[in-house]
């Protein structure tokens, strides 16, 4: 793992180009998210996921993410293999993780966890993988099912508990395993007897986190209570980019449909993607708040926010504490 003293170093580089509304970064990424496939075996129901085009939709070349990897192991801290799709999709999984793996950064998934077989778990602890989180709204199968169309509750956490118990019988300390559950309005997660009553399925077997977020839109794609607060440039201009299937860059996890891409990384490299023209462009509007003619920015929730040292207070917790083991 890269030492956090590099680590914080870029971080206050990156917080000074943010807070100086510098439109060229003068660092270059911390994090990538790569999507090895925008594929998914789900329909559930806050996900924009279920309304992609074919034309959206496809699976990542090794060759690409090869060269992606290759590019960036030298100044990315890490690497989340997901983003639109469900990464175990992906008929070459293992081969893209242990590639993603051999390299000093941290490596992270987020899978439904519905296509967890034991061959793909032994695979997951064995490649040293550093955290893998699973998407689960509810602690009843009643409450799961409806919100995860397409998945088995009790499926899942069997899934779930026997990757926990052979990680423990492996003796490894990895992956970091987390559950991760949105707080829907008027749902049972706020529930702790249901939320204690659902931990049993784990216990003894080390399952690390729980964690509870905050719903959001989408960037307009779903109806959320109007909270703003205060106007703040978006933090994910300034850190981390995103790369699809086909080698498209993006700059925003909430573009799900590709109404702003950047260069292609087949065409660029990630340096001259991050400080190209059009992220330049975006990040200059933020800066003017003049996003009324970005489709996905004017409608975010996520640019009205609560802030502490001119960033998002969500982000600066990211930031500290979660980004890094």
């Amino acid at each position: 793992m890269k030492n956090f003293i590099d680590y914080y170093y870029r971080l206050f580089r990156l917080y000074l180009s943010y807070v100086g509304r510098k439109t060229k970064v003068s660092s270059p990424p911390v994090r990538l998210w790569i999507e090895l496939t925008s594929h998914c075996n789900l329909k559930c129901v806050m996900c924009p996921n279920k309304d992609l085009t074919s034309k959206n939709k496809g699976y990542m070349d090794f060759e690409l993410f090869k060269k992606i990897v290759d590019e960036s192991k030298d100044f990315v801290f890490d690497i989340s293999l997901l983003h639109r799709g469900e990464s175990l999709l992906h008929p070459e999984f293992l081969k893209f993780l242990n590639y993603a793996t051999r390299f000093n950064w941290k490596t992270k998934l987020h899978t439904n966890g519905t296509l967890l077989t034991e061959e793909i778990s032994r695979g997951i602890i064995e490649s040293r993988l550093s955290r893998i989180s699973f998407s689960f709204d509810g602690y009843q199968p009643k409450t799961y099912e409806k919100i995860r169309v397409g998945a088995k509750f009790d499926e899942v956490v069997d899934n779930i508990k026997k990757l926990l118990t052979l990680k423990k019988e492996m003796k490894s300390t990895t992956p970091v395993v987390a559950i991760e559950l949105i707080d829907f309005p008027n749902s049972e997660i706020s529930d702790e007897g249901k939320k204690r009553e659902f931990l049993k399925n784990f216990e003894g077997l080390g399952l690390n986190e729980v964690i509870v977020k905050k719903i959001h839109n989408w960037a307009g794609y779903i109806r959320t209570k109007n909270t703003k607060i205060h106007f703040t440039p978006c933090t994910f201009l300034w850190n981390g980019l995103i790369i699809l299937w086909d080698g498209t860059a993006m700059p925003c996890a909430q573009d799900f449909f590709e109404h702003y891409p950047l260069e292609s990384v087949k065409d660029k490299s990630i340096k001259e993607i991050w400080n190209g023209e059009r992220l330049v462009n975006l990040r200059d509007k933020h800066v003017k708040q003049n996003i009324s003619d970005i489709q996905t920015c004017n409608s975010c929730d996520r640019v009205w926010r609560k802030t502490f040292l001119g960033i998002p207070t969500e982000s600066l917790w990211d930031f500290i504490r979660r980004k890094m083991p």
